[in-house]
């Protein structure tokens, strides 16, 4: 009852979510439409504020939840990898449609990677609100998304430098993105959830606020050259807080349900401000007509979720293929880093069919969102009789690779075992059973094994006894003189 009353609750606040960004939406394309250019612009203003506030708020908490195992370096490097990879297909797969098929915008190759660039990063924010909404918050699946999301997002701050002085030329300006981008990643690294910090949900938004207010401070005191996303120190800060524990004394007691209600609301807001800090998507269509630019539309997004789908390859010994699907689509829903890589574009003074293209685009990759996570639901909900993990990884020997598999004890490395000395051998084959060893694969039938056979079993020990010591005798004495 508990179980279907937490994902009933949690469809409704997908439902919620997406409701909230069409809404959102509605909202930016009437003020578009509506509103004076002064009066558009401090509407643009008031959103873009708002949004980096509440984006500074749920970066935080995800901050609070992020866990280094430093004895787990390879693995990071790997998913860095992996999440560069992701974001870097359906980017490649944007710039070169944007490039060749629309011939006649005049978008040149330097500026069609730019503005590509708004299909890599997945939206961090609407991936982690609606995830936990849906239940999957303690899954393999939710751990692995949140990483992958971190990194590409990580990646896309990082390589909009180069692209913009491929465009602009060399800024000294641009160089400091790049050092406040290394000193915040090694603040992470060295403090991780080390210095002793508030983290109740009043001292959350006090953080949020200085963080934006520093953001935009030193964006307007450089007249625009030097613009820092709110999302790495947002995070940084949340990833340096050290939690508090009850046998702390300077620890703040936390009310959990005021907490989660306070998450709620700022999650709900934020959905409906990226909705609301849309560009108009109307006014800049240029020379294309409404079919050419639905079609244009149309395969941009599913380059964009094609692109993704290379996590399909990806964490093969960590996860069957149906959660890896599922990690897949979780890594599609784009939102408020795609949204300032397109108002980046149009402050470069990009324009024509190809930024009306990406604006729809992005749109309907935010209306799809919630399908991405219901879809997810639906992967993750049909798990095969008997397993255990409701996350699709494997457990057990499944979740083993082949060469961990075989220091397993009782693993039949080329016809005969590992590890039985001293073991009860019928016990041992009995567990070897579910690994489906060539030799028991071979043998299991012809022993005519069953729980009400003692002799079968007795004889099948005695085999699988007798490999292990004809392999004994053959590392002995060589082939040839056995």
């Amino acid at each position: 009852m508990t179980d279907e009353s937490s994902s009933a609750s949690g469809k409704q606040k997908l439902f919620t979510y997406t409701g909230m960004l069409l809404v959102g939406l509605m909202i930016s394309q009437a003020a578009a439409g509506h509103l004076s250019v002064t009066q558009y612009s401090m509407y643009g203003r008031v959103v873009g504020l708002l949004t980096m506030f509440s984006l500074s708020f749920l970066m935080v908490g995800v901050g609070h939840e992020f866990v280094i195992e430093r004895s787990k370096l390879g693995t990071y490097a790997r998913d860095y990898i992996v999440a560069m990879s992701a974001a870097g297909l359906p980017w490649i797969f944007v710039a070169l449609w944007l490039h060749f098929a629309l011939p006649n915008s005049g978008l040149a190759w330097g500026s069609a990677l730019l503005m590509a660039r708004f299909a890599a990063p997945t939206s961090a924010g609407i991936l982690f609100n609606m995830l936990e909404a849906a239940g999957f918050k303690e899954t393999w699946l939710f751990k692995k998304a949140q990483v992958l999301a971190i990194f590409d997002d990580l990646d896309t701050i990082l390589l909009m430098i180069p692209l913009k002085m491929y465009l602009v030329g060399f800024k000294w300006e641009l160089s400091i993105d790049a050092v406040f981008v290394t000193t915040c990643l090694l603040l992470a690294w060295q403090n991780l959830h080390q210095i002793r910090l508030q983290s109740s949900w009043r001292w959350t938004m006090m953080y949020s606020a200085l963080i934006t207010a520093a953001c935009e401070g030193l964006c307007f005191y450089t007249s625009g050259r030097v613009h820092i996303e709110v999302l790495l120190p947002a995070f940084v800060i949340g990833c340096m807080t050290r939690i508090c524990r009850p046998k702390d004394p300077w620890c703040e007691v936390l009310d959990e349900s005021w907490e989660e209600s306070v998450k709620s609301f700022v999650s709900t807001c934020f959905m409906l401000l990226v909705g609301m800090s849309m560009p108009s998507l109307f006014s800049v269509q240029g020379h294309l007509t409404a079919a050419q630019t639905a079609w244009h539309v149309f395969v941009v997004s599913i380059l964009m979720i094609v692109g993704k789908m290379m996590l399909l390859f990806c964490y093969r010994d960590e996860a069957d293929l149906r959660t890896r699907l599922a990690l897949s689509l979780g890594m599609c829903p784009r939102g408020e880093v795609g949204a300032g890589v397109i108002a980046i574009s149009l402050g470069l003074g990009m324009q024509g069919p190809a930024v009306a293209v990406a604006v729809l685009s992005l749109a309907a990759n935010l209306v799809l969102s919630t399908g991405f996570i219901m879809a997810i639901d639906r992967l993750m909900r049909k798990q095969l009789p008997g397993t255990a993990e409701p996350t699709g990884k494997p457990s057990g020997a499944a979740a083993l690779s082949r060469k961990q598999l075989k220091r397993q004890p009782g693993y039949l490395v080329n016809g005969a075992a590992r590890g039985l000395r001293g073991q009860n051998v019928r016990g041992a084959y009995a567990g070897l059973a579910p690994l489906r060893a060539p030799l028991a694969t071979f043998l299991l039938p012809r022993a005519g094994l069953s729980k009400t056979n003692p002799d079968a079993w007795q004889s099948a020990g005695m085999i699988v006894l007798g490999c292990f010591f004809a392999r004994a005798l053959r590392k002995r004495f060589g082939k040839a003189k056995l």
